[in-house]
């Protein structure tokens, strides 16, 4: 009960409740508490995961380009009027159960976040977190640093510089900023930069900073939003005593009704943009249209529903269009509705082919500073694989309104077709719609009743039709909204596709790739530095000035300072109930040798298949990528005799079901589908335990039985046609190409191609060195260019030996997640009956196939891993310039071959009173404490203002340790930084870890643990890994990692110190590094010799 004293801090406003899922009959108690003399709202959500996670909410816009908000953001970080001490905010996090607070910035709200694994700590770091907020210190040094500055040398730096410059001329981020500035007038909150523009930031000064904090940053202004399982003593216990002065207002109120007026009728709505690509073979196209008031949640929501109709699956009209074809128009197509003031909607066409060659393709010059000129028109490598396609469309599509009059032809299509005469089209959709909407809240119920808050919150703050009243609860009858939407006649979707879209303005934006244009951005920055050193009177002096403002922001909290952190209980933590059930099946079900069952409170069951590959030939290897991207995607021939759907009689004929109908049964039946190489991946890039196939599905659980008969139908009796194999090669070659303009995963890619071991003598290669972008251009290109020609059955040939290598495979797993409480028998049953049925047509059809019967000697966990690393004699470096980027990554890896599990589970508990694996997590300790938030490497390299990222991980899949450095404006001061840290770790031990440090890192690992088991879908995903690696139970593994993480001393640090971490320094031992940076960059001599490589030669390169 609320207090209801006059002296209370907070008063109750008010309470209501948020729908968890279409049926369900309980939801989420919320309360709206008010602060007793100013606007703060308290708003206290009870969601039922272990995890309590906190937002602080405040609505800011900007009025120019300079980044003010998000500037802002990242100087509130830095020290406040009670805490000064730099890293004292996320030192409390980290000693209360948590990974550290964050925060984000929108055009029209910035949010601070921290997640913790209790009441408890939440509760301690809430008033802290508030004091930087309201009362942060904002000095001139912490602009130095975090904000921007350059060097004696004139070379520009800064955090948020670092992550501008590698952000700011992004196809997406170009395209994102022009369209969102032509669909809002001039004085709009939309109308500017909110992160910023390096140009206009070099221009920021900390004063102005300090003036927008005063215009937005009062208690009148912020709400608090705090989700998760909160007890009825929270209020009394954390929010009545969080002191006073802290949250007190000075009666500054931002609250103002935006410019809802669209732009002026002379702006134009279309605009070709160039932006900074490796190539010239493709682009995007992407369209907006101004939609109805944020408040209008059903309108909002329908036109969600129909834009996903249009374009969320392969079977959607816009996809059959533009992307399911032989000669694709674009990769693929996605949307958005966003609740802005008014809202907004948007369709992306992606991976759209550019190949106009010479001629004039409608003017695509840019008035605008920020996104460069000179573009490139052709490609510099002809060579797609692509150069026989007949759609007279394609030469056309970057031409002045071109794609917008193939876009608004097929919409008027879908219209005039009535939604192609399906009158439950919009129905199905709709209830499609409301069960997707049901999974994301019971896997993610924090981050989307967070999300539905902040709608509101930002339309309280700036709607007219708000009028400056605080008014919540928009959505929380959101699934009541959305049946009552299932129910509309035709006639309603048919005039919502009508008013909004084809009567509606469209604007749109042309993403126009320029290989040439990186060189020009790098050649005017380059000039900006010179600029920058000519200003420099006393180079001495500047250097100094830099080096007294990162001293001055160092971490360097006292010991008795540290001390006063107050640490939360840690038996106060919890983690969702489970069960979890190891079954063998009664009859053998191919390769499926074992079951694992974990049962917890979940409303859709999880099906995941493991297939394992490792019986795949050196010469199928190559094929996967391509069998993953056809995988449900392509047609299946059902023979007869086998049963179709929800029929009860075989078949008495062959049946051919299209990919089509298979994408949209499989729409009707789940609400998640997909495929992998390995338990996740990235396409063309490292994926883990890749020696296995993935298929995982998340459904309503009266889909059960049907989902199970489709999925396993699919995939045996999968047929690879030469039009779904060029078609679903084009897309991947598309991917590929978008994929080589994103630094960090074509870092992945290089380094997993250098760092896994050659082919051995009757071995084939690891799987990911194969679906790696510096194999698969070559691979794809081959691919299309063949089955074009008519040659696509040795294609289908191969993939087709994929599948049967898969069907009758050894050492795979079924892992099902289902409800609690249920027959687990039932589930399985199941699968063995239409496991055997699929088993049975597919023999009958290919008559002279014989499936194995045999079985692993072990079964399928744990499952076998080693060291990839190959055996060099000297460190490989690699430097690899690419015209795509605008900052450098790099990554250093060595050998680290650690114990991690036990040997067996005969006998577990005597092993791990021997602590086998103690060396491990040291290691895990230690690196963590290196590099958290204003941790020592953080404080070395990001508060330096040299990277936006910097840090060590382990994979002890394969067996490595490494830095990583991602949006590096300087990343060869970034290496040495790290060199200086690991160094001075030697001489000066105790300045980095001490006691207070090994308990704050202990806590962290506690919240990591915690929310790797707070969601049914987590828990299933770690029963997986405890079986991968050996534990044979989440119960087991917690105990494992616990019992050693107590044992961690510091004499156990500095062991895994020098026999790991020094190598780093050794310039002799065998490590390998990549460095990826913009085309010009030139590297210092300290860091050693690199070779310099270009990315096409990663594939043949031969190591050493």
């Amino acid at each position: 009960m609320a207090s209801t004293s006059g002296s209370a801090l907070f008063v109750k406003e008010d309470e209501l409740v948020y729908q968890k899922g279409p049926s369900s009959k309980s939801g989420f108690r919320t309360q709206v508490f008010r602060h007793s003399s100013s606007s703060l709202r308290v708003v206290v959500c009870n969601t039922p995961q272990p995890l309590f996670s906190l937002g602080i909410y405040v609505p800011t816009a900007a009025n120019n380009d300079k980044g003010l908000p998000h500037t802002l953001e990242h100087l509130v970080f830095c020290g406040s009027a009670r805490y000064p001490q730099r890293g004292y905010l996320d030192a409390l996090a980290n000693c209360n159960f948590s990974q550290g607070t964050n925060a984000w910035t929108y055009e029209d709200c910035t949010c601070y976040t921290v997640t913790a694994a209790s009441e408890e700590a939440l509760g301690n770091v809430l008033p802290v977190y508030l004091d930087h907020l309201l009362s942060p210190l904002l000095r001139e040094d912490q602009f130095i640093t975090e904000v921007y500055h350059y060097d004696e040398n004139g070379k520009e730096n800064g955090v948020v510089f670092s992550e501008i410059v590698s952000l700011e001329n992004e196809e997406m981020e170009l395209s994102e900023f022009h369209l969102v500035r032509m669909l809002f007038s001039d004085q709009s909150i939309y109308g500017c930069s909110y992160g910023g523009l390096t140009p206009e930031i070099a221009k920021l000064s900390n004063q102005e900073i300090i003036e927008y904090h005063r215009q937005f940053y009062d208690a009148n202004n912020l709400t608090v939003v705090l989700t998760g399982p909160f007890s009825d003593d929270f209020e009394h216990e954390v929010l009545q005593k969080i002191p006073a002065d802290i949250i007190k207002s000075n009666g500054r109120d931002s609250r103002s009704q935006t410019d809802c007026s669209p732009p002026s009728s002379g702006q134009p709505q279309s605009k070709h943009v160039p932006f900074p690509a490796a190539d010239a073979d493709m682009g995007s196209v992407k369209f907006g249209w101004r939609g109805p008031p944020s408040e209008d949640v059903e309108t909002l929501t329908a036109l969600n529903i129909l834009l996903a109709y249009l374009s969320e699956d392969m079977s959607s009209p816009l996809s059959q269009r533009f992307v399911e074809r032989t000669s694709p128009l674009a990769s693929y197509v996605s949307y958005d509705a966003k609740p802005s003031i008014p809202s907004t909607l948007f369709l992306s066409f992606g991976g759209v082919p550019f190949n106009g060659g010479e001629e004039d393709v409608g003017g695509f010059e840019s008035d605008d500073d920020e996104s460069g000129s000179e573009y490139e028109t052709g490609s510099e490598n002809e060579d797609t694989g692509a150069e026989e396609d007949n759609d007279p469309d394609i030469p056309h599509l970057f031409e002045e309104d071109y794609f917008k009059g193939l876009l608004m032809k097929e919409l008027q299509r879908i219209y005039d077709t009535r939604f192609d005469g399906d009158e439950h089209a919009l129905e199905k959709a709709a209830q499609q719609f409301s069960q997707k909407l049901a999974l994301r809240i019971e896997d993610q119920p924090d981050e989307t009743i967070q999300e539905f808050l902040c709608w509101d919150i930002v339309a309280s703050h700036f709607s007219p039709g708000h009028a400056g009243k605080f008014t919540i609860g928009s959505r929380a009858n959101i699934f009541d909204i959305v049946s009552e939407l299932a129910c509309k006649p035709i006639g309603f979707w048919l005039e919502l596709l009508k008013n909004w879209l084809l009567d509606g303005t469209a604007y749109h934006v042309v993403m126009v790739p320029g290989p040439k244009l990186a060189l020009q951005l790098e050649s005017e920055r380059r000039e900006v530095e010179k600029e920058n050193a000519a200003k420099i009177k006393d180079k001495e002096a500047h250097r100094k000035l830099i080096a007294q403002a990162v001293e001055a922001n160092k971490f360097d909290l006292s010991e008795e300072l540290k001390r006063t952190i107050p640490m939360a209980d840690p038996s106060k933590t919890s983690q969702l109930p489970h069960t979890m059930e190891l079954v063998t099946p009664p009859t053998q079900l191919g390769p499926v040798e074992l079951v694992q069952v974990i049962q917890s409170e979940t409303d859709f069951p999880d099906i995941r298949l493991h297939l394992p590959m490792g019986a795949l030939t050196e010469e199928l290897r190559p094929y996967v990528l391509l069998f993953h991207g056809l995988m449900l995607s392509t047609d299946f021939v059902l023979p007869a005799g086998m049963v179709y759907d929800t029929d009860t009689d075989p078949l008495t004929a062959e049946r051919r079901i299209d990919y089509a109908m298979l994408d949209r049964r499989l729409a009707d039946l789940t609400c998640s589908r997909e495929d992998s190489v390995g338990i996740s991946m990235e396409n063309f890039a490292y994926s883990w335990v890749d020696e296995l196939y993935a298929i995982t599905m998340r459904l309503p659980e009266v889909n059960f039985d049907t989902t199970v008969r489709w999925l396993l139908q699919a995939f045996v009796f999968a047929e690879f046609t030469a039009e779904r194999i060029v078609s679903v090669a084009q897309h991947l070659l598309s991917d590929l190409y978008k994929t080589k303009r994103d630094g960090e995963v074509v870092l992945s890619a290089v380094v997993t191609r250098l760092s896994s071991k050659e082919q051995q003598p009757g071995k084939p290669r690891w799987i990911e060195t194969h679906i790696g972008l510096v194999e698969q251009e070559r691979v794809l290109k081959q691919i299309i260019s063949e089955s074009k020609k008519g040659c696509h059955a040795a294609v289908a040939n191969k993939l087709d030996e994929i599948k049967h290598t898969l069907i009758q495979g050894i050492g795979g797993f079924l892992s099902l997640g289902i409800p609690a409480g249920k027959d687990c028998q039932k589930y399985v049953d199941c699968f063995a009956r239409e496991w055997r049925a699929c088993v049975t047509g597919y023999l009958d059809k290919q008559k002279d196939l014989i499936l194995s019967q045999s079985s692993s000697k072990s079964g399928p966990f744990p499952m076998p891993h080693e060291s990839r690393l190959p055996n060099l004699d000297a460190p490989l470096q690699i430097h690899i310039p690419m015209k795509a980027l605008q900052a450098s990554y790099t990554s250093i890896c060595l050998e680290c071959g650690l114990c991690m599990a036990p040997s067996s589970l005969e006998n577990f508990e005597k092993e791990l009173s021997t602590l086998p694996a103690l060396d491990y997590y040291a290691l895990r300790m230690l690196v963590e404490l290196l590099h958290r938030t204003d941790g020592p490497l953080y404080n070395a390299v990001r508060g330096k203002g040299y990277a936006y990222g910097a840090h060590f991980t382990i994979n002890m899949w394969t067996g490595q340790l490494a830095f990583v450095c991602n949006r590096a404006s300087d990343v060869s001061r970034a290496i040495l930084e790290m060199r200086r840290l690991v160094e001075d770790l030697d001489q000066n031990w105790s300045n980095y870890v001490s006691n207070f440090e090994i308990a704050m890192t202990r806590s962290t690992i506690v919240y990591q643990s915690t929310a790797a088991q707070a969601t049914s879908e987590n828990i299933l995903s770690t029963s997986i890994n405890s079986g991968i690696y050996g534990f044979g139970s989440v119960r087991r593994q917690n105990l494992w990692r616990n019992v050693h993480l107590s044992a961690v001393t510091q004499e156990h640090l500095r062991k895994v110190y020098k026999e790991h971490l020094r190598r780093f320094l050794d310039p002799n031992h065998p490590v390998i590094s990549v460095m990826l940076t913009p085309i010009d960059t030139e590297l210092l001599p300290e860091l050693g010799v690199f070779e310099r490589k270009a990315l096409e030669d990663i594939e043949n390169f031969k190591l050493r």
